[in-house]
Parts: C-alpha cells; sequence; structure tokens
C-alpha cells in the first residue's frame, strides 16, 4: 500500500469537498470530481481508471460524506467497478445500481443511467437503462438527498452477468453506507469536541463538566468502532477476488451492523451536547446526523444484517466451523 497515494487522495477530496456540503446535487461540483477520476479510482488503468487499492479509491467517498456533499460519488465508484466485473465497460456520468422493482434510486433524477440489478442462478444480471426525466418518481431520504422510484416500464433482459451472489452485491452495498457513516460520525464528533470547548455555561466551557466529558467519551468510542468497521469492510473488499464471499459477505455485514450502531448513538449524544442549535438550518450538524439516519437502514438495515449474521454464525457452528467476527458484538446477533 502506497501512503504517499493514499496521504494524496485525501488532500486532494478534502480541498475539493471543504465547505460544499449541505446543498443539493451540484453538477459543478460533480464535473469536478469527476475531472480528478474519483469516480473511477477502482478500475484498472487499462479501463480508465487510475488502480488504486480500494482504501485508496473509497477515502473520497468518506472525505465526502464528512462533508456532508450530495454527490453520487459512491454510487458511480460501485457502478463502474461492477460494470467492469461483467465486461460493460466504463460508464460515463453519475451512475448508480439499483435492484429491478423493489427500492428507490439514488439520487435517480440526476443520473444518466442506471445498472439495473436482477437475481439470476449462479450470479446477478445487469441491465443498462437511460431513463427519461418523467420515469422518474420523485422522493428524498431523511436527509433530503433524492431517492426516486423508477417508474415501472418493459421487463429488459439482462445485458451481462456478473459471477457473484446476490447476496454479496447487497453487501458490496453496504461497504458503501458504513464507509460513509464512519466518515459522517467522526465530522460529528470533531464537531461535538469543538463546540464543547467553546460553548460555556457557568463561566466554564461545557467541556469541563464532568456529564459532558462522559458523553463525548461515548461518542469518540463509537467514532472509533465505525472507523474500524469500515476499514475492515474495505480490506474485505480488496481480497474478495482471492478469499471469496464466504469470507467477505459476513465481514461486511459485521460492519454495516456496528456502524449503524454507532450512527444511532453518535446523533444521540451530538444533538443533546448542542442542543437546540443543532437542528437550526443555519448549523452544519443537522445535514450529518440526518444522513447517519439514513445511511444505516439503507442496503440493509441493522435487523436485516443482524438476521443474517445469526443464521450464519448458526450454519457454521453446525458445521464446526467458527471464524471470529471482528468488529461484530456477539450479544447483537445471538
Amino acid at each position: 500500500m502506497d501512503s504517499s497515494t493514499y496521504s494524496m487522495v485525501l488532500e486532494t477530496s478534502e480541498k475539493l469537498f471543504a465547505g460544499r456540503g449541505g446543498e443539493g446535487f451540484d453538477p459543478a461540483l460533480w464535473s469536478a470530481a469527476e475531472e480528478a477520476g474519483l469516480p473511477l479510482a477502482l478500475l484498472s488503468e487499462e479501463h480508465g481508471g487510475f488502480g488504486f487499492s480500494a482504501r485508496e479509491a473509497f477515502a473520497p467517498v468518506r472525505v465526502a460524506a464528512a462533508c456532508a456533499v450530495a454527490l453520487p460519488l459512491g454510487e458511480t465508484l460501485l457502478a463502474n467497478w461492477v460494470a467492469s466485473q461483467a465486461g460493460l465497460g466504463t460508464l460515463d456520468g453519475p451512475v448508480a445500481l439499483a435492484w429491478s422493482g423493489v427500492e428507490a434510486v439514488p439520487f435517480g433524477r440526476h443520473l444518466r443511467r442506471v445498472v439495473c440489478l436482477s437475481e439470476l442462478d449462479g450470479g446477478v444480471g445487469l441491465s443498462l437503462l437511460h431513463p427519461a426525466a418523467e420515469l422518474w418518481h420523485p422522493g428524498t431520504n431523511h436527509a433530503g438527498e433524492e431517492r426516486d422510484m423508477l417508474i415501472a416500464t418493459e421487463p429488459v433482459a439482462p445485458q451481462a452477468r456478473v459471477a457473484m451472489s446476490p447476496v454479496a452485491l447487497r453487501a458490496v452495498m453496504s461497504a458503501l453506507r458504513t464507509v460513509q457513516m464512519a466518515g459522517a460520525i467522526e465530522a460529528v464528533a470533531d464537531m461535538c469536541l469543538r463546540y464543547c470547548n467553546e460553548r460555556e455555561q457557568f463561566g466554564r466551557p461545557l467541556g469541563k463538566f464532568q456529564a459532558i466529558q462522559h458523553q463525548l467519551a461515548i461518542l469518540a468510542t463509537h467514532s472509533c468502532a465505525a472507523t474500524v468497521a469500515a476499514d475492515m469492510a474495505v480490506a474485505a473488499f480488496e481480497t474478495l477476488a482471492t478469499q471469496g464471499e464466504e469470507v467477505f459477505i459476513p465481514t461486511a455485514a459485521a460492519a454495516k451492523l456496528r456502524a449503524a450502531e454507532a450512527a444511532t448513538a453518535a446523533a444521540s449524544i451530538a444533538h443533546q451536547v448542542h442542543g437546540a442549535i443543532g437542528f437550526s438550518e443555519e448549523y452544519p450538524l443537522h445535514p450529518l446526523t440526518r444522513r447517519l439516519w439514513s445511511w444505516r437502514d439503507e442496503d440493509g438495515s441493522e435487523s436485516q444484517w443482524a438476521a443474517y449474521l445469526a443464521n450464519w454464525a448458526q450454519t457454521h457452528s453446525e458445521r464446526g466451523l467458527w471464524p471470529a467476527l471482528t468488529a461484530c458484538d456477539l450479544a447483537k446477533v445471538a
């Protein structure tokens, strides 16, 4: 792993996204991200990408999440990766993956195309759609980000397929949300610490009160846990081709589960610490916490991944195979 490349990607992303959060989809900002090659970072150089490692490719996604930037950066990153696995080449413009007929599409009305996924025997089918504007039924998530429903059209036969189980691809999509939650939780923790050091009550900073210190310590613990969970999911994604789905799926599931738990706790503590100001339109906290509430439920909720892990653990226990669940609280999935 080239640490200098990772540092360069972080620096570029921070310069690009700093101060651009809390707004809607910005075509100019998307063009800048596209010009920097961020949506194609997972692809090899021969396919028009940079051949970055997963850690380097997902770094801008984490930074964008920490800045509360409303762009389909991670969605396009994964859509291009899946398309390349299926031999469909590079997909230009904002793109997202969507399961056929069952869910809202992130940033739907702003997308140039949609990679429609369908479950097949022994894999997942891919169909490239170019929906017209009138085919989108508008909707939003808790954060006000577009989550539009694609009005049903005539069924489209798969144009390609990837040799990956549907649950593995769902786990890949959940890893994206884990990375985003880790970035947003870290930003929330930093914001709370600054606020408690600057805001005074009874002649001293809030951070000097023992009750506040206790809350900040809990928040820091959840932030660290979410960061580790995201790093674990990204590392597992990196080895998906060599180690296979058997290792990746439970790792990504455990990571999403732990990050979702951290998101709930972080948002709660942050708003308690900030009080009413945290809900005001002018203050940058609520764009982060509302995204956390949205991402924790998207691409598999806590209960769904907990149920998967419980079944997975039972199956492996019966077979006499019990790999360690590194970042998963076993009591939560028992």
